[in-house]
């Protein structure tokens, strides 16, 4: 298929401005760790893929077992792919603490990844967040090739995944600043062009940051905000006024957005 809008290539090009800083995942898995702990978005998602206890499930990119441990009790087998030692050591960690044993771990990239040498080919395929490739049609076409029975895809919908609050774009003088990331119908539109009809399913969501003081909470969105030194003060007032405590006094924010479920049957394409 020759598509009229290329979304493999703008997919390409937000990737390179999304990478231009790097990403030091093992530096960022304890406040990433924190940040989603507590979070129920694993316990609503599961029962939608339909586990049985046969099947084996390889969650690519499984950062600190936030869905690799929990489909751990009811799956066969979960290989979790997750290249960094950071965040690798906080989903060892969980499976121990759950004590589960029927997990393999990969430490390697999805693109150095071969099916059938690496990993074998799975029932299942997941991937929440993870495609963090510049070609998406091919990283698509290796989720589709590892899969035997079905892939699910997590990502979100909107402008961006973590979209700068307003009032906080105001004081930063950024109001005429747009928003724009490539959010999930980039991955629906390549699926088609690739000849995959997927199923698409768009929910709202609610999650709840917790961060262990305010220094963390800054340092969390002053890397996903790009934010400048000379920003940063702005930011800090702002956080010091909108978070919220716990009762062990440890700051909180409830922020809401919009997240989509992608996925397909692997009959379910053109021949």
């Amino acid at each position: 298929m020759n598509p009229i809008i290329n979304y493999n290539e703008l997919w390409r090009i937000l990737h390179q401005r999304r990478r231009a800083g790097g990403q030091d995942w093992d530096k960022r898995a304890h406040s990433f760790f924190k940040a989603v702990s507590g979070n129920d978005e694993a316990e609503k998602v599961i029962p939608s893929l339909n586990l049985t206890d046969s099947d084996t499930v390889l969650d690519m990119g499984a950062g600190t077992g936030r869905f690799a441990v929990p489909m751990a009790k009811y799956a066969a087998h979960v290989t979790a792919l997750e290249p960094s030692s950071g965040m690798a050591s906080y989903l060892e960690k969980s499976m121990e603490e759950e004590g589960l044993s029927n997990y393999t771990l990969v430490r390697k990239r999805w693109e150095d990844v071969k099916i059938g040498q690496d990993i074998p080919v799975h029932d299942v395929v997941f991937a929440s967040n993870s495609l963090g490739f510049p070609d998406l049609a091919d990283g698509l076409k290796k989720l589709d090739a590892a899969a035997r029975k079905a892939v699910h895809i997590l990502w979100f919908a909107g402008p961006q995944r973590h979209p700068m609050d307003p009032e906080l774009k105001k004081r930063l003088g950024r109001e005429e600043e747009r928003d724009f990331g490539p959010d999930y119908i980039f991955i629906a539109q390549v699926l088609h062009d690739m000849g995959i009809y997927a199923n698409v399913e768009v929910h709202p969501t609610r999650t709840v940051h917790r961060y262990e003081n305010l220094d963390e909470a800054v340092a969390w969105w002053e890397e996903r905000g790009d934010i400048s030194p000379e920003e940063k003060p702005i930011l800090r007032e702002f956080l010091s006024e909108k978070l919220n405590c716990t009762v062990d006094g440890h700051p909180v924010m409830q922020r809401n957005g919009w997240r989509a479920r992608i996925w397909w049957e692997k009959e379910n394409r053109a021949e």
